[in-house]
């Protein structure tokens, strides 16, 4: 495979120039000591792969350098040394997936390292570039053309026959979202100057002006459709609408839904069947998994009708035209792009101990980097946007994220698994000091910027922030997030946390720890069940001790946001925490989703648990050792268990009162209202500390949340540990 340079429109003298500087560059003051290293090549986009690689003639792709340092570790074996390959500043677009396997792994005690030149920007990329002069305005002979509504956007709109320029795979939209999967492979998107544009949609911003549905009784069957039952519960393809749009969109062919037609974070991507606008009916090609009801929230997209601002854009799949509304910024000097490769970026399947660092990785359908299997490998000094999948896969053994930016990504950020859940080895993979934003894109609900599972990983001193869900879940055994921030999460569906478990499924996964870490601006002002960290339906075995949880909730508790949750969690002990201004610190409740759904049949989870012990060995096996306390599982009350502790916590509210339902002796919520009872059996609550005055932090103001050497609390709380506030986030770069 080749890499092949992508040139930015009207600019290759300018690119020539660059490579001359480039190469000078390299012999610069910051260039790294090559005695570190017994074997050196170099990679340039103006380079060649029949060239021998060095610094005057260096290969054209990262492929060919990789087969030229697999043959000299094979020929030198143990004696290899550290291996490094330079990268010349440049764009390279990665055609098909770059694969590493055992046989380029370093020798032991060594590394290879895969690093850009110092000082340059290196830029791979999965996308297609576009030149702006290729655009064309549109003629009167385009059919299309009267089909756009607003006739005042149409003198902007232009298209470009993607065809004409090689580009005939376009991908196509799937149905997906909770409880329906993740679908095919995310379509083609167009980025201009880094950025995603917008698929034209109604309404531009928000959602649809819905007052109220009502459901119809019908149903759209097909082979795929994996639900058998025929319109009970609620489940119906058809509903009314109570908004006049539908009659401009009787010719669209490939019609989207996008939203939730039922519960508030059961958000779903949806095809429309069809739509009748006499009667106002939208028909969706498969039923929501949770049916249609309470009043959805939703926003209607893939419309060339509606491209009517600018960054709209729409492709025509059966005749590969794309139309766009340019951007105001657009000029000749533009980039734009659109994402063609469907694979992975970057795999490794067995290699150990290379390093990549330093490189922006851009522009894909699928995923930037996935670990299969290896030890050893880091990824440091990257950025990685524009992504439709989840940016980066960790499995294997002592794989690390360091220093990196991934933002703009359609699914998750990271995820981290791997280690053996029979033996409880721990896989050791980490992500740290890295900042993940602006993910979930394409999956919206229920893919958090990291997914945190397996044994024995660990999350430390990132920032994780503008998601419309969550910022990690957690799954597994004795995993660790520490020292990270977490803000401006939870924008757009509910009930769910900045941090969030619902692994009670499954009594074995337990021994995770959250320690140390910041919670702040949690939630919008949409509807409620907005929670910083959230143990959902019995998950157990959590420590979560020596965090910050700050001014999460409203001053006059108009919207139920709550700094924690326990939900019939066994085991789960809530130590040495700091809140403040929290209306809601802390609650303690039980979960009533005693039964799960499999197959489309309900079924009790006290079964599930019975046959999980059984068919395992739980207690006979590693976790009847590690977890002592499964031996006790089915002796203690599951709803309202008593193992659970709540102590040793200061909750300060000096401008934000209590919420006016809660219960400060017990530090729970009265629910007493909806039937929820034995609130004692609930407390389990013991030298905690409220207060309404400021209890000695180095400076409220400021949000300097470390406790002064003679702050009260200590008096107030004998033990209460002093919280490393100034150590939490991302640390330098040295």
């Amino acid at each position: 495979m080749n890499v092949k340079y992508l040139i930015k429109p009207l600019i290759l003298s300018a690119a020539l120039a660059f490579f001359v500087l480039s190469i000078a560059s390299c012999k610069a003051a910051d260039t790294p000591d090559l005695s570190n290293y017994a074997k050196v090549y170099y990679v340039s986009p103006m380079g060649s792969d029949t060239s021998d690689g060095t610094e005057s003639a260096p290969f054209a792709s990262i492929t060919h350098a990789r087969d030229m340092v697999r043959s000299y570790i094979q020929q030198h074996s143990e004696s290899a040394g550290n291996v490094c390959v330079f990268f010349r500043g440049g764009y390279y677009e990665i055609a098909n997936r770059i694969v590493f396997s055992e046989t380029d792994s370093a020798s032991d005690g060594f590394r290879i390292f895969y690093r850009a030149c110092p000082g340059e920007k290196v830029v791979f990329s999965g996308g297609r570039p576009l030149k702006p002069s290729w655009f064309k305005p549109l003629s009167d002979q385009d059919p299309r053309k009267d089909s756009i509504i607003d006739k005042d956007a149409v003198e902007h709109i232009r298209y470009i026959p993607l065809k004409d320029h090689g580009i005939e795979t376009y991908g196509q939209r799937s149905y997906h979202g909770f409880r329906v999967g993740k679908g095919l492979t995310p379509p083609m998107e167009l980025f201009i100057d880094g950025l995603a544009m917008t698929p034209a949609r109604w309404p531009n911003e928000g959602y649809a002006p819905m007052d109220k549905t009502m459901p119809l009784q019908e149903r759209i069957i097909d082979a795929g459709d994996t639900w058998n039952d025929t319109g009970k519960d609620g489940r119906a393809g058809s509903f009314h609408v109570d908004f006049d749009r539908l009659h401009y969109w009787t010719n669209a062919e490939d019609l989207w839904l996008d939203g939730v037609v039922a519960n508030d974070w059961s958000w779903q991507s949806h095809k429309i069947a069809s739509i009748d606008a006499e009667k106002k009916i939208i028909t969706l090609r498969y039923p929501a998994p949770y049916g249609i009801k309470m009043t959805p929230r939703f926003f209607i997209e893939n419309l060339l009708e509606e491209i009517d601002q600018p960054g709209e854009y729409f492709i025509d799949r059966a005749t590969g035209y794309l139309y766009l509304y340019p951007p105001n910024s657009m000029t000749d000097h533009t980039i734009l792009c659109v994402s063609s490769l469907s694979e992975t970026m970057l795999v490794i399947d067995g290699a150990s101990r290379l390093t990549f660092d330093g490189f922006v990785m851009e522009s894909g359908r699928s995923s930037a980097i996935e670990v299969i299997k290896g030890t050893a490998n880091r990824f440091v000094n990257l950025e990685i946007k524009e992504f439709t999948g989840t940016a980066v896969s960790l499995n294997g053994r002592n794989n690390g994220l360091k220093h990196c930016r991934i933002h703009h990504i359609g699914g998750s950020g990271v995820f981290l698994d791997g280690g053996d859940v029979e033996t409880l080895i721990e896989a050791g993979n980490y992500v740290e000091d890295t900042r993940v934003y602006h993910f979930a894109n394409y999956d919206k609900a229920y893919t958090p910027g990291i997914k945190l599972a397996g044994v024995g990983n660990r999350v430390s001193h990132c920032e994780i922030y503008d998601g419309p869900h969550g910022g990690i879940t957690v799954a597994g055994n004795e995993n660790l997030i520490e020292y990270t921030i977490f803000h401006d999460l939870i924008k757009r569906f509910n009930d769910f946390g900045a941090v969030y478990a619902a692994i009670g499924g499954d009594p074995r996964q337990r021994g995770n720890v959250i320690r140390r870490n910041f919670f702040y601006d949690i939630g919008s002002e949409v509807g409620k069940w907005k929670i910083a960290v959230y143990s959902d339906w019995f998950s157990q075995g959590f420590t979560i001790e020596e965090n910050v949880f700050y001014r999460i909730g409203d001053q006059d508790g108009m919207y139920e946001y709550i700094a924690l949750v326990n939900s019939s969690g066994r085991y789960n002990h809530i130590l040495n925490n700091v809140f403040v201004d929290c209306a809601i610190p802390y609650e303690r409740g039980y979960n009533m989703s005693y039964n799960y759904r499999e197959n489309g049949k309900d079924k009790k989870l006290m079964q599930q648990w019975k046959d999980l012990f059984r068919d395992h060995g739980v207690l006979e096996g590693i976790y009847g050792v590690r977890y002592p306390e499964l031996h006790q599982f089915f002796e203690e009350d599951a709803w309202f268990p008593t193992t659970s502790r709540f102590e040793r916590n200061l909750i300060y509210n000096g401008d934000v009162p209590l919420h006016k339902k809660y219960i400060p002796e017990h530090f729970i919520m009265d629910r007493s209202d909806k039937g929820w009872g034995q609130h004692e059996d609930l407390a389990n609550a013991r030298d905690n500390w409220l207060t309404h005055e400021d209890p000695g932090f180095v400076d409220l103001k400021t949000v300097n949340l470390t406790l002064k050497p003679d702050a009260r609390v200590f008096d107030e709380i004998p033990g209460f540990k002093n919280i490393p506030f100034n150590e939490i986030g991302i640390r330098d770069n040295k």
